[in-house]
């Protein structure tokens, strides 16, 4: 893998990036299904096919517009639904993501700052080639 800086990974809204996000991480999950019977002689057994797949996104900045906040505010549509996950090597994953959680923060006389989690919602389009 070669070395990149973290600000180069991007989420954006289409093509607008989203808030001043200064941290994120990006977990790709794949829920294994054990498959495990009395014929596997006391070891586990798993199938090679993942059962459910998800991707979650935690992410900090500092705050300087209310575009998250409006979003989470609203209760009514907490979705992006293209929203687009893309790597410093140009890979990306595009598709529909819920704001989970939103959390925002800060001392007297100190910048404004946010924490928050999306959460992948139904089929994602995965590009690893740039």
């Amino acid at each position: 893998m070669a070395e990149s800086a973290g600000r180069n990974l991007k989420l954006k809204d289409g093509s607008v990036v989203i808030a001043s996000i200064k941290t994120k991480s990006v977990s790709i999950n794949s829920e294994v299904i054990d498959i495990s019977t009395d014929d596997s002689a006391g070891w586990r057994t798993l199938m090679s096919v993942p059962g459910q797949k998800s991707i979650d996104i935690s992410f900090d900045g500092i705050s300087k517009d209310s575009a998250l906040k409006e979003k989470a505010a609203s209760m009514t549509d907490i979705s992006y639904s293209a929203l687009t996950v893309e790597f410093p090597d140009g890979s990306t994953l595009i598709g529909k993501f819920i704001l989970a959680s939103l959390e925002e923060s800060g001392t007297y006389n100190d910048a404004v700052t946010f924490s928050g989690s999306l959460q992948s919602s139904g089929t994602i389009a995965e590009s690893w080639l740039p």
